[in-house]
C-alpha cells in the first residue's frame, strides 16, 4: 500500500534570471508593445524607477504620461495667489511690497548672506521680539521658505 503525503502550500518566490542587459532588452520590448512603465515593473517584479532607468539607458524616448507633457504650453500658467508671502501684501490680485515686512525680509537675507543658519536666524528674530505675520514666533521652515523664495527670484 502506497501512502501519499498531502500537498503543502509553499510561498512561491520569483527569481528573475534576467541579467541587466536582459532586463533592459525585455523592458524595451514590452515598452514598444505599449505597456506602461508600471505594467512592465509589475511584470518583471522590479520598481518603476529601475524600469525607467533601463529604458533611458537604452536610449528610449519615454512617452508623455500627463496632459502637461502632451501639450507645449504657449502661455505659462498663472499661479493663483490666495495669501501673500511674507514681505508682500495682496491688493486686487497683485502683490505689492509691504514696507514693514520688507525691513524684516532684508534682515533675514542679510543674516543668511553673512552665513547664519536658518536656526540662528530664527533664534535671532525671536530674541529681538520680531513677530511673524500670524504665528506667535518664527520657525525654521518659515525662514527657509523666505530664503528659498529669495533665491528663486534672485538667481
Amino acid at each position: 500500500m502506497t501512502t501519499y503525503e498531502p500537498a503543502q502550500a509553499h510561498d512561491s518566490i520569483h527569481v528573475s534570471l534576467l541579467t541587466k542587459g536582459g532586463i533592459t532588452e525585455k523592458s524595451v520590448q514590452l515598452y514598444a508593445e505599449g505597456l506602461s512603465i508600471q505594467a512592465i515593473a509589475t511584470k518583471l517584479r522590479l520598481t518603476k524607477g529601475a524600469i525607467r532607468n533601463h529604458l533611458l539607458k537604452a536610449g528610449v524616448a519615454l512617452r508623455a504620461h500627463s496632459n502637461d507633457q502632451l501639450h507645449d504650453q504657449v502661455y505659462p500658467r498663472k499661479r493663483s495667489i490666495k495669501t501673500a508671502p511674507y514681505g508682500y501684501c495682496l491688493v486686487a490680485g497683485q502683490l505689492y511690497p509691504d514696507p514693514r515686512e520688507q525691513v524684516v525680509l532684508q534682515l533675514i537675507i542679510k543674516w543668511w548672506q553673512e552665513g547664519f543658519s536658518h536656526c540662528a536666524i530664527t533664534k535671532s528674530l525671536n530674541k529681538k521680539n520680531i513677530k511673524p505675520r500670524k504665528a506667535k514666533e518664527w520657525s525654521q521652515p518659515t525662514v527657509g521658505f523666505i530664503i528659498k523664495r529669495h533665491q528663486e527670484n534672485n538667481p
